[in-house]
């Protein structure tokens, strides 16, 4: 009886966490599309576009793949992820970008940088197509997932 009761309070556990789970996928999916969706019309919209030179700050290797070709045995594709400061009109500002050729800090790279609305500068943003799949897949995911969990909730709590 008391196994009973331990049980049933996991599995409740267990179906309240799938639920938060759930509403958290679709509010980052939700969170991710607008955030994508904003950037992308404030780049459009902008009046000034510039190439300026930034420095990097850090990198760190974010992506190593290993593919097999038939006309190389082994073919390494890795990306970089760096951290870059640049300078506009004397005032200072950072962002990240991501390189699929090592580049070391202290290096300086040519950066494309827009203003902002509120006036200051950031990098061009770079709409990842995996990025959005994976906003709009969380969505109807998370959705699933919290159905299902309070599905469950309901089922446990019946059957007392």
């Amino acid at each position: 009886m008391k196994q009973d009761k331990k049980e049933k309070r996991n599995n409740i556990l267990y179906s309240v966490l799938g639920l938060v789970l759930g509403i958290a996928m679709c509010g980052i999916g939700i969170y991710g599309m607008i955030l994508n969706r904003i950037e992308s019309q404030e780049y459009k919209n902008a009046t000034d576009k510039r190439e300026v030179i930034a420095v990097v700050e850090s990198c760190r290797e974010i992506d190593n793949s290993d593919d097999k070709d038939k006309n190389k045995k082994n073919s390494r594709s890795v990306k970089y992820r760096t951290k870059l400061a640049f300078e506009v009109d004397g005032k200072s500002y950072e962002g990240e970008e991501t390189y699929n050729q090592k580049v070391y800090v202290g290096d300086k790279v040519k950066v494309e940088v827009y203003r902002t609305s509120k006036g200051s500068y950031k990098l061009r943003p770079y709409n990842n197509l995996v990025n959005f799949v994976f906003y709009c897949v969380a969505i109807p995911l998370g959705f699933i997932i919290a159905i299902a969990s309070v599905y469950s909730i309901r089922l446990i709590v019946k059957k007392e």
